[in-house]
């Protein structure tokens, strides 16, 4: 049977060349054996060129934009899962409302998506924003989800969707079980994929929102990492004892 193994690639496949050729070298070793699926906060575009950057593996599957779109080998977007989120969701009412917070600096249109909208928080701003924006839309009877990461990133996604669901809906998809899915993030949008019953991988650069959780639960199918990016993701491999990781210096 095979391994769902989910990475983020914000925050955590970045930095280090040498690192990132040393995973990809232990996923191709087992790569007929796992479901490698990548996960980003990103669009579909960007992320497409920092998977090129990286020199990263082809996934099977491409989770982007917070969990908003599923794209088969990674071009090919799965329309069930964009009918699913669909429910619910009216993106202009959403525009108009987010709109009205004057701290809140709309992202690039790239960043855009039909299923996400990004802006940025002030820097001069109170968090009381993201809880008044949050507010106003149930007030508004809408069912969204607002998500804050990076001390920053205000994302606004249909409420059936993000990084932990996507993951989710993969799993039932592939019917895969959730003690044989890893999950490896080190963002604050990277929560919900960490509340999957599933072991999970947090390196050791993860960002402030995450690491708050982390101490906050404990869950022992986490492993914390010593190491940053791609180098914590060959510790916590070591740790969940899934590679044969012999001769190799993580340094």
């Amino acid at each position: 049977m095979k391994m769902l193994v989910a990475i983020d690639i914000d925050h955590t496949l970045v930095e280090n060349e040498q690192a990132n050729a040393a995973l990809n070298q232990r996923l191709e070793a087992i790569r007929n054996h796992i479901y490698l699926v990548y996960v980003t906060s990103k669009s579909y575009a960007y992320s497409h060129e920092q998977i090129a950057q990286t020199q990263l593996l082809k996934p099977d599957y491409l989770i982007t934009s917070l969990g908003s779109e599923i794209y088969q080998q990674g071009i090919i977007l799965d329309q069930d899962w964009a009918n699913y989120i669909s429910k619910d969701w009216n993106r202009d009412t959403v525009w108009a409302i987010a709109s009205q917070f004057s701290s809140l600096k709309p992202k690039p249109e790239r960043e855009q998506t039909p299923w996400k909208l990004s802006f940025e928080l002030d820097m001069n701003a109170s968090l009381h924003v993201i809880n008044d924006l949050q507010d106003l839309l149930e007030f508004a009877g809408l069912k969204n989800q607002v998500i804050f990461s990076n001390g920053r990133d205000v994302d606004i996604l249909p409420h059936n969707g993000n990084k932990g669901k996507a993951v989710a809906y993969l799993q039932q998809l592939l019917q895969i079980q959730p003690d044989a899915t890893l999950i490896c993030g080190g963002s604050g949008s990277d929560i919900s994929l960490f509340e999957l019953r599933s072991p999970g991988i947090i390196v050791g650069n993860a960002q402030t929102e995450l690491l708050w959780w982390y101490y906050n639960t404990r869950y022992s199918r986490h492993y914390l990492t010593h190491y940053p990016y791609a180098v914590g993701i060959l510790e916590g491999f070591i740790y969940f004892d899934m590679l044969p990781f012999s001769q190799i210096d993580i340094r």
